[in-house]
């Protein structure tokens, strides 16, 4: 069998066609190929016996509806690897706009705090990106295992620290940005995503409470107690809650309220400052 011979009968296979990429790099992640190799060698015969048995497993999780994510445990963001696994939320690209705005932010700010910081994906771009020391809080003792593995495999133990907690840290150090990418859909909503999502990503990840802003009031409304006097709260937030997030902000005394846009052109990025 030929490279080209695995990959379209593999693409004859799925009903998503969008997925024939995602082929494409489990081949070349299966057999070691670069993507120029993949092309140039794809009227080759495949030599490799436990590397195409290794395709036939993941490629059977790929028609399975598992995120290639999941099936490789690793996932790009902000042009770095980051290793992935069931018990973490796989990062989307309208976080890469939370780390932008965060990283434009002048001055720079000098301590962060990442509330569900997840895989730490925001957290590690930002300590490499700003130089800056971060405290990355995570509830789940799953997700603090890929948040520490990632911390070591970026090499940021110095500027990244993991912490064990619900939402806040226990001390009431005060920091210049606290930055978030919380669980901000409805109950309604979930049941609405996409089977993929439904059946291996954490629902915890996602859902917060009926209305989906449950955890976001929770950080805004103690967000004071942590934030040194002009501090900036950044938070992602769901597609219809400008207004709900906006009303809470200004309520609890945050002042220069701005929502920016993601890629659909929908609000999903709150900033304040306090």
């Amino acid at each position: 069998m030929k490279y080209s011979d695995l990959y379209f009968s593999s693409i004859n296979q799925i009903k998503d066609k969008e997925k024939t990429l995602d082929i494409q790099i489990l081949i070349e992640r299966v057999f070691n190929l670069t993507k120029t190799e993949f092309w140039i060698k794809k009227t080759h015969e495949i030599k490799n016996k436990a590397g195409l048995n290794k395709f036939y497993r993941y490629f059977k999780r790929l028609k399975n509806e598992e995120p290639i994510a999941y099936i490789l445990k690793e996932r790009e963001f902000f042009s770095e690897n980051f290793y992935i696994n069931k018990n973490v939320l796989i990062p989307r690209p309208e976080t890469e706009i939370l780390v932008e705005k965060a990283m434009e932010l002048k001055p720079p700010p000098l301590k962060i705090l990442d509330i569900g910081a997840g895989s730490g994906v925001i957290s590690i771009i930002l300590a490499k990106k700003l130089n800056t020391k971060i405290i990355s809080v995570e509830r789940s003792k799953k997700s603090i295992y890929v948040l520490k593995k990632n911390i070591l495999f970026h090499k940021v133990e110095n500027k990244v620290i993991p912490v064990l907690a619900d939402l806040f840290p226990e001390n009431n150090n005060r920091f210049d940005l606290i930055i978030s990418n919380p669980p901000y859909l409805s109950v309604r909503d979930w049941e609405r995503l996409p089977l993929n999502i439904k059946k291996f990503e954490p629902r915890s990840s996602f859902v917060s409470g009926e209305n989906g802003t449950e955890i976001i009031k929770r950080i805004i409304i103690n967000s004071p107690d942590y934030l040194k006097k002009e501090g900036t709260i950044l938070i992602e937030i769901g597609y219809n809650q400008k207004q709900i997030v906006k009303n809470i902000l200004k309520k609890i005394g945050f002042s220069n309220i701005i929502f920016f846009n993601d890629y659909n052109n929908i609000p999903r990025i709150a900033f304040a400052k306090l």
